[in-house]
């Protein structure tokens, strides 16, 4: 199944993209400019309705990207222009193994010498199943025209007693650091150094995120110290709260992207809101656009990035993990073309 070519998003209800913020009057404006019609990930020819596909990266040039299921440990390698699954899913002996509860993949991030990061979601009903969730991993992929892990290259990293530290130290009581869980994973490179900021789906009061430096490679096992990196309040959509999915940085504009999504107790979804973040904000985010009602968007990734004079357009890669296992719909993805004018 080939995805529609992009087009002007003259119909945003065609499209799936609605409500674009792009004031006419301001020197400085985003908006949503061009996308693909979400296509389904396939698997021999027939729609995959078990992948949850809650984070993704490009491997390589683009043609082809990784993709985390939110329910197992191994990753999946997408063809980009036809969405159809190549080859079995990739694994490691460091990866963890399969038992009674998997990492619950929640964010991936890639960094310019690329490297691959994929986190657990860090929360859990017990200690036993929090333990399996807390999970932060970084890798490479062996240079071939199979991708595979390449097991001398995985290093883990703990972040889970210092979340709640700086949750902690953030002035949040026990009951919300309890409700602690990561859903957004980004790496932020500038002025020589490199950092790995994590974003929190829960507590759900706010966007919360928060930021450690890997300029000198942790090793393995590691505790990496957390530091804030920026907190804001998302307006909730339809009445229902709107809560972060995933993260990205994007050198070229100068800060982050977040988006977050909105789902109710029927796992009915509500819509999602793309937000910037600049570099040096902690407390403003700027809303860029609404998009896709029907579908919860959980991967966010750059495919690349161009400027000319004024103008700055980002193409970004999207996942939506639909819990398939529970609404029957599947995960899809898209690419859509972000513009920012006037900066």
């Amino acid at each position: 199944m080939r995805p529609h070519p992009a087009r002007p998003l003259r119909a945003a209800a065609v499209l799936g993209l609605a409500a674009l913020f792009a004031p006419a009057a301001r020197a400085d404006e985003f908006r949503l400019e061009s996308a693909t019609f979400p296509a389904p990930l396939t698997e021999q020819g027939k729609v995959n309705v078990v992948i949850e596909a809650s984070g993704v990266e490009p491997i390589g040039d683009g043609r082809r990207f990784l993709v985390a299921h939110d329910k197992a440990a191994p990753l999946h390698v997408v063809d980009a222009a036809t969405g159809a699954l190549l080859g079995e899913p990739i694994t490691s002996p460091k990866f963890p193994q399969p038992g009674k509860v998997a990492p619950k993949w929640e964010g991936m991030a890639r960094d310019a010498d690329g490297n691959f990061y994929v986190i657990g979601a860090h929360t859990g009903k017990t200690d036993e199943e929090r333990a399996h969730k807390s999970v932060l991993l970084r890798f490479r992929l062996k240079d071939s025209e199979a991708p595979a892990i390449d097991d001398d290259s995985v290093v883990r990293w703990d972040i889970a007693q210092p979340l709640v530290r700086v949750l902690k130290a953030a002035g949040l009581d026990e009951k919300a650091v309890a409700k602690r869980k990561i859903e957004g994973l980004a790496v932020r490179e500038r002025s020589g150094r490199r950092e790995l900021a994590i974003g929190l789906r829960e507590p759900g009061d706010k966007v919360r995120a928060f930021v450690a430096d890997i300029t000198t490679t942790p090793e393995t096992d590691a505790e990496l110290e957390l530091k804030p990196l920026f907190t804001f309040e998302a307006d909730p959509r339809e009445g229902v709260a709107s809560q972060l999915t995933s993260l990205e940085y994007v050198p070229a504009l100068g800060g982050f992207l977040a988006v977050t999504a909105s789902e109710d107790a029927a796992n009915a979804f509500h819509g999602n809101t793309l937000w910037f973040v600049a570099d040096g904000e902690s407390a403003h985010a700027r809303k860029v656009a609404t998009f896709e009602v029907a579908m919860k968007a959980e991967g966010l990734a750059v495919l690349g990035a161009e400027k000319a004079g004024d103008r700055t357009a980002v193409r970004l890669l999207v996942t939506y993990d639909n819990d398939p296992h529970a609404t029957k719909i599947p995960s899809r993805f898209q690419t859509v073309t972000l513009v920012r004018e006037g900066r």
